[in-house]
């Protein structure tokens, strides 16, 4: 029972990990795309704002290959929670931008 809990676990940390690394990517995509395609030239905040995700997206690929390498799960919970931190960084900015 134990065993099939933590490969559910881990599982489950992968995948949250590559849902956020494809999430991020996309947000940051998507704002480069309005900056070169549509032409909208951003302000210092809005560049400012995208440096959580230029790092949590490679972060939480890299939990994301930890938890499939099968590392240990201190090291996946980690780099989670630092995206998180991240996230949280990214939200302030966003608060304090509008």
């Amino acid at each position: 029972m134990t065993a099939t809990m933590n490969a559910d676990t881990g599982r489950q940390r992968t995948r949250a990990a590559l849902f956020l690394a494809v999430a991020m990517a996309a947000t940051v995509g998507s704002a480069l795309a309005f900056q070169y395609i549509g032409g909208y030239i951003p302000c210092h905040l809005c560049l400012e704002q995208r440096t959580p995700y230029y790092v949590g997206a490679p972060l939480m690929l890299l939990a994301a290959i930890a938890s499939l390498l099968k590392a240990p799960a201190c090291l996946t919970r980690g780099l989670l929670a630092v995206g998180g931190l991240l996230m949280l960084y990214g939200l302030y900015l966003g608060v304090y931008h509008s």
